[in-house]
C-alpha cells in the first residue's frame, strides 16, 4: 500500500521543490508533475511528488493520516477526521454512475 503525505512546496530548483509537510521539509523530484511553485500543494511518496493537489485535498489526506496516527496508538475516536463524510450518502464517481 503506497500513502502519498501532502506537502507544500516553499521553494524551487530546477526538477526539485522543497516542501514543507507533516514530517518536515523535504527536497522532492517534481518530473512527475511538472513545473510547480511556493504555495503549491503536491501529494509526496518516496521523495517524489505523485500528483498536484489543493489545500482542501491536503486538508483531507493530513485528516485521514491523523486518524490512521490515532488508531496505532490505540484511540478510538476519529471521527472528526472524516467530516467531509460524516452524515452523508456515499457518491460514487461520475465514470461509475
Amino acid at each position: 500500500m503506497c500513502i502519498g503525505i501532502p506537502m507544500q512546496v516553499t521553494e524551487t530548483e530546477g526538477a526539485h521543490a522543497w516542501c514543507e509537510g507533516r514530517n518536515g521539509r523535504k527536497r522532492v523530484d517534481t518530473l512527475l508533475v511538472g513545473a510547480v511553485y511556493p504555495g503549491d500543494w503536491l501529494l509526496v511518496f518516496l521523495g517524489s511528488a505523485r500528483e498536484m493537489i489543493d489545500a482542501e485535498r491536503a486538508a483531507q489526506v493530513n485528516a485521514a493520516l491523523d486518524a490512521l496516527d490515532r488508531i496505532a496508538a490505540g484511540q478510538n475516536s476519529f471521527d472528526d477526521c472524516f467530516a467531509d463524510l460524516i452524515n452523508r450518502e456515499p457518491q460514487l464517481p461520475e465514470f461509475l454512475r
